[in-house]
Parts: C-alpha cells; sequence; structure tokens
C-alpha cells in the first residue's frame, strides 16, 4: 500500500473494495436487417436526413413502435424472444477524388446488456436493475456533435466519478473508437472519443476499427425523453455504472453496442472515414421483447461468462444471417444506393468537420415521435444489406488464439500491476498517456463500473473482460490521504485482478 504524508501531521485512511461482480449477456447480430434513410424516433413517418444500419426485427419501419415490432417474421440478432430495433449511422470511406463507400462489417454486431446492481440513487437508496420495458425508447449519442472536449486517449477512462453538472462530457466518455490490433495490447472500451485519422488507422489498426456506443442507465420511469428522446434517462457517475443523478432513481441494463468495420480493407487507399451523418456517432433503440422474458433474463442470467446461450431463458433463432426488412422501403428510397461508390451520402447529407454542431440533413422529411405512441405498420423496408467481411474469430475454435468468446476452471489471484508503456506513434503523440487501468479484450466490453450498495460514497470502479478462454475481474480500489493541513487529499488507484476460466464445448457463437 502507498500512503502520502503533507504537512507535520497527517492522517490516512485506505479505502479497500472488492465490489460486487455484474453479470452481463452479449446479444450477438449477424448483420443488418437493411441499410436506410429511416429512424422512427426522430423522422417518424418519413425519411431521416440520413441512413443507418438497423439491427434486430425485420418489421423495422418509419413509424414503427414495439408493437409492430413484435409482429417481426424474423430477427437479425441471436435471441428469438427479443424483437427490439438498435440502429446507428453506418462508416463510409471517402476517396482522394470524393467518392464514398460502405465499410464492410465484421459481425456480430454486439449489444451488451449488462445487469448493474450497485449504485444509490440521490437520497441514498441503494439500485437494483429492472427490466426495459416494451415500448421503451432511447437515444446515446449527439447527431450534430462535430468536436471532442476530451484528450483522445483518455487517460480517465477507467475512473470517476464524473461530476453530475456535467453531462455532456458524460455523453462524450459513451463513444469509442476502438483500434483491433490482436497482435497487440488491447485498448480499453471508451479509450478514445474521437475517429482518428486515416494515416494513423493505417499504420496501427490492421483489424479494423470497433465504435463503440454506451447508452445511460439511469431512468426516470418514462417510456420516452421528448424530441430528443433523452431527457428520461441520464448516465451514472462511472459511465457504465455506479451511483444515479437525482431524478433518476432506477435503474436498466447498461446498454453498449459495438459494431466492428474493416477498415483494414481500405489501407494504403488514402482519403478518410466518416459516419453516414456526416460525423457524430450516436444510436437509438426500442425495446421491444416476448412478454416476461427480459424480465426473467434480468433475474436469472447471471452467469459471468456473457454469453447468451448460458441464459437458459433464451432461444436461439437459426436464420439471423437471412433476415432482412419484410416491408417496401418507401417510393423515394427504393432504388437510393446506400452501399457505393457515390459521390455523396445518401440523402445528401454533408460532411461536416466542425467544430461547431452540425446543420441537420437536407433529406429528412420526418418529424420526431416526441415520445408518442405511434401505431402504424405501414412504411417498410427492402434493401440491399450493407457487404460483411465474415470474421475469422466468430467461433470457439480460435478462442485461445484471439481474445473474447465465451469461456470460464477456478484461477484467481490478486496483484497490484504496473501498466505498460504506451505505444508512441504519430496519433499518440499529440494525446494523454494510456490510463493505469487493464485493456480489455478486442472482442468483450468492460461491466460498468460503481460502488455496492452498502459501500455508497466510496471512490473506484469496477471492470469485467474476457480475453482467450479466461473471464476476468478487475477491481480499481482508492487510497486516500487526508491532511489536517488544509485539508489537503491526494488519491492512487491500485487495481486488484481476478480470474475464472470456464469450457463451453465446441459450439458456434450466435
Amino acid at each position: 500500500m502507498l500512503s502520502y504524508k503533507t504537512g507535520l501531521l497527517a492522517t490516512t485512511t485506505l479505502i479497500f473494495i472488492v465490489g460486487n461482480v455484474n453479470a452481463f449477456w452479449r446479444l450477438e447480430c449477424d448483420g443488418s436487417v437493411g441499410v436506410a434513410r429511416l429512424d422512427p424516433l426522430m423522422d417518424f413517418g418519413g425519411l431521416s436526413g440520413h441512413v443507418h444500419a438497423i439491427k434486430g426485427a425485420s418489421a423495422f419501419t418509419a413509424t414503427s413502435t414495439a408493437e409492430d415490432l413484435l409482429k417481426s417474421n424474423c430477427q437479425s440478432c441471436g435471441v428469438a424472444e427479443d424483437k427490439s430495433a438498435y440502429w446507428a449511422p453506418p462508416l463510409y470511406h471517402k476517396a482522394d477524388d470524393g467518392t464514398l463507400t460502405l465499410v464492410p462489417e465484421k459481425p456480430p454486431f454486439k449489444a451488451y446488456y449488462v445487469q448493474e446492481n450497485t449504485g444509490m440513487t440521490s437520497d441514498g437508496k441503494p439500485m437494483t436493475c429492472e427490466a426495459f420495458p416494451n415500448g421503451f425508447q432511447m437515444i446515446a449519442g449527439t447527431n450534430t456533435r462535430r468536436n471532442s472536449t476530451l484528450p483522445g486517449p483518455d487517460p480517465d477512462v477507467n475512473y470517476g466519478p464524473f461530476p453530475d453538472d456535467d453531462n455532456s462530457k458524460r455523453e462524450e466518455r459513451a463513444l469509442g473508437f476502438n483500434c483491433m490490433n490482436y497482435k497487440g495490447t488491447p485498448e480499453p472500451t471508451l479509450y478514445r472519443h474521437h475517429l482518428p485519422e486515416k494515416s494513423w488507422l493505417d499504420a496501427n489498426c490492421p483489424d479494423g476499427l470497433r465504435l463503440e456506443l454506451q447508452f445511460p442507465s439511469c431512468w426516470n420511469g418514462e417510456m420516452d425523453g421528448g424530441k430528443d428522446h433523452k431527457n428520461h434517462v441520464a448516465y451514472p457517475a462511472f459511465i457504465g455504472g455506479g451511483d444515479c443523478p437525482a431524478g433518476f432513481d432506477r435503474r436498466v441494463p447498461s446498454l453498449l453496442y459495438e459494431t466492428i468495420y474493416a477498415t483494414d480493407s481500405f489501407a494504403g487507399k488514402g482519403g478518410s472515414f466518416v459516419l453516414g451523418n456526416g460525423y457524430g456517432y450516436h444510436g437509438d433503440f426500442i425495446a421491444a421483447w416476448d412478454d416476461g422474458v427480459l424480465e426473467r433474463a434480468v433475474k436469472e442470467c447471471t452467469n459471468l461468462s456473457g454469453q447468451m446461450r448460458d441464459c437458459g431463458v433464451f432461444t436461439f433463432p437459426d436464420n439471423t444471417a437471412s433476415c432482412a426488412f419484410e416491408n417496401p422501403v418507401p417510393d423515394e428510397i427504393k432504388d437510393e444506393d446506400t452501399e457505393g461508390p457515390m459521390k455523396e451520402l445518401p440523402g445528401g447529407c454533408e460532411i461536416q468537420s466542425g467544430p461547431e454542431p452540425a446543420v441537420p440533413g437536407k433529406g429528412a422529411t420526418g418529424s420526431s415521435s416526441g415520445g408518442k405512441s405511434n401505431k402504424s405498420s405501414s412504411g417498410g423496408q427492402d434493401k440491399p444489406k450493407e457487404p460483411v467481411v465474415k470474421a475469422k474469430h466468430s467461433d470457439d475454435s480460435k478462442a485461445d488464439k484471439k481474445p473474447g468468446g465465451a469461456v470460464f476452471a477456478e484461477v484467481d489471484d490478486d496483484v497490484e500491476d504496473t501498466p505498460a508503456a504506451p505505444v508512441q506513434d504519430k496519433e499518440a503523440e499529440h494525446e494523454a498517456p494510456a490510463p493505469a487501468a487493464p485493456a480489455p479484450s478486442p472482442e468483450t466490453t468492460p461491466g460498468p463500473a460503481g460502488p455496492p450498495a452498502d459501500d455508497a460514497g466510496k471512490i473506484y470502479s469496477t471492470s469485467i473482460w474476457t480475453e482467450g478462454r479466461v473471464v476476468h475481474k478487475d477491481v480499481f480500489v482508492m487510497e486516500e490521504v487526508t491532511t489536517t493541513q488544509g485539508a489537503h487529499a491526494k488519491r492512487h488507484v491500485h487495481r486488484h485482478h481476478h480470474a475464472q476460466q470456464h469450457g463451453i464445448g465446441g459450439r458456434r457463437l450466435r
């Protein structure tokens, strides 16, 4: 243990906590049901100003509600009882001559459901995770954001708590652009909050780029948050977990999207990468689960492997890869090219570099649903799915060679680690040093961090991550030293590491 002394007289307080491990599962989606300018939240009943890659239920339309989605014929995600919709703008490559081409995904897309059961309400009551009710909807990220006020890489990626009155920065910390290099040290989730230059990606990320989006998990009980679909939710103190701010006294699963893009397939070709809306990353969600299933899963699916197939509540369809929009798209976009090569983004969306907020795309014709329960099955889609690269790491036979996957033989250790020095390259030379925190697998995402109910107010964080056949829990504990002279305090973070290994046989993860 380390301690600090300042002045003539000092009192030392050592805080050592091992937090609860939060259960989670990774919902894996083999592809998109379609790529189109549709958004039933922000552009209800019309066309979106920019394109989205839509995962989940096949009945997705410009007017979708949970009631509509529950009638879907199929879903692109791997749990049959889940008819929810998950969507975000895809990534494009812009060549030096201005030509735009859709960047292929490396499936599966993952939506993490973490049952965060730690943290306190603003009036000191313990919190327990509850299921999203059907019809619950929200957006994370900001479409018009064109700058980042945070360093990248972020030295505070695994620390906190972050101030309640700075929710804009909390939202920035919930964005991740993760460099994929399976032969190197993996970057922590949400490590960098802006899209790196293409030349840097070409030189340092031979396995692609992972886009990450953490959704808020503190809830005020409303089904929607008005025109921006955000006001009913808030980020907890540690972004993925921890205490909730005043007015948000209920906890829903901590939802995180991960999409790996094959940026490596454009290595050496010059140009740049842009999102389908011009730049600002964001994502949308509508909850639609078969009656009672998500409620049971939140309570019963506690296997720390993170595998959806380890949850006995779920069943698993076999047609996820072929699932596509079941209804025709509106006539205005039925022939719209979303793949390229093309001279402008779908809808004529302008690429705006900022730093000022962007002007919304000129192609929008709908309006925000504003939280209303609009019911219609009209509209719909029949667009080609985006090209995909079949990921070599998608089955368990590769688990020993590349991080990620399911897995668990009891191994336990407790160590204090010193992080490896960051790689110095053109991008990192101008960024903050790498954080003193563990790097999760490039295939998995840490669970949320935050104090258990009986240790409210203590400053620390935890994370869950997998590597090969091992699932890790890292607990960050704070040594806090206060002095009688000026009531000065210094803090030092320690990492304490635990691991479990489990075998799952040779089945393919879906």
